[in-house]
Parts: C-alpha cells; structure tokens; sequence
C-alpha cells in the first residue's frame, strides 16, 4: 500500500477528508504535519507544511509525501481554506461585527447571571 493509499483508505483524517470533498474539488488547501507527539502529555503541534492551491487529488498526492506529513503513522491533515479579501471598507465592516459581537457576549452573560443559569 502506497502512502496515498494509506492516507485516503486507512487514515482517520483521510477518510474523514474525503467524506466532506471531492477528489475533484479544486481550492485553496493547508496542509499540516501529523503532530510528532503520540502521548497524552507534553507539548503538541502540527507543523504547518504549506497552502496549495488545486484539485485535492493532487494536494493528497504532494502532501503525502512531504517532510513530517507522517511521523508515528497517523499522517497529517488537510484543510479546505476560504480566503477573504480584505480592504478598508471590508476591515471597518469586521471590526464594527467584532465589536458588536462583544457586546451581545456582554449580554448574554448579564441574562445568565441574572437567570442564575
């Protein structure tokens, strides 16, 4: 069984991906290294392994075969990303949500705390 294989059929994090997409889907895809540390404790991380853009048939082939993709055997992840062009207009829009996101928070813990909930 070749590591594409081993990905897609075997892997939790493979099979997981192609039950969301295609291998057809075209896009903009992070991929990221399996976390080297297997245990329960200590420090964990997945090394970022790059963005590509393409089918993911062809991300899965490349990534598969990157440095730390795999380390104990469970290989790394593949992410669908959607990216978002910022300019002024759109950055004031984010930032009027964020603050008015803060605010409905605030409330929502006011309702809570008066509900004793």
């Amino acid at each position: 069984m070749n590591k594409y294989e081993q990905f897609t059929q075997v892997c939790f994090g493979g099979r997981n991906l192609l039950d969301k997409h295609s291998l057809e889907e075209y896009g903009i895809w992070q991929v990221k290294g399996e976390d080297p540390n297997c245990d329960f404790g200590g420090h964990h991380y997945q090394p970022d392994l790059g963005i590509y853009e393409g089918k993911l048939y062809d991300v899965i082939t490349v990534a598969v075969e990157l440095p730390n993709f795999w380390t104990w055997g469970g290989g790394g992840d593949i992410i669908k990303k959607n990216l978002e062009k910022i300019d002024s207009k759109t950055a004031q829009v984010r930032k009027q949500k964020r603050e008015l996101l803060k605010n409905l928070e605030s409330q929502v813990a006011d309702l809570k705390k008066e509900l004793s909930l």
